[in-house]
């Protein structure tokens, strides 16, 4: 694929995340942005995989993990979410919003390759 068609899809696919996750955290205001953190690590984890694998091309994997993975996992909007929830429920909020993301992350991340080492 060409450089240009990657671009176009990269800022596709972070449309399409970003319509997600807006979608998400509306429906689920209290616990949409941890959703979305998760499985956007999970599909980030996928496709490093993927491409560590030799089955997702190069262009698909900035596709995948720039585009889609990354307005999925905003760090601003986490950010907010995180300052907000941590005035109203602290413990509820560190484990929600910050040690189950990035404790998943890490774990399936080190899973993931793992397998495919």
């Amino acid at each position: 694929m060409s450089g240009a068609t990657t671009v176009v899809l990269t800022l596709a696919a972070g449309g399409i995340g970003a319509v997600l996750r807006t979608l998400v955290v509306r429906a689920l205001p209290s616990a949409g942005t941890g959703i979305v953190n998760i499985v956007g690590t999970c599909v980030l984890a996928l496709a490093l995989v993927g491409h560590g694998s030799g089955a997702l091309a190069t262009s698909w994997t900035v596709v995948v993990a720039v585009g889609l993975t990354g307005a999925l996992t905003t760090f601003s909007g986490w950010i907010l979410e995180v300052e907000r929830a941590l005035r109203e429920r602290p413990i509820r909020a560190l484990a929600v919003q910050v040690l189950a993301p990035l404790l998943l992350g890490v774990a399936l991340t080190v899973v993931a390759f793992a397998g495919i080492g």
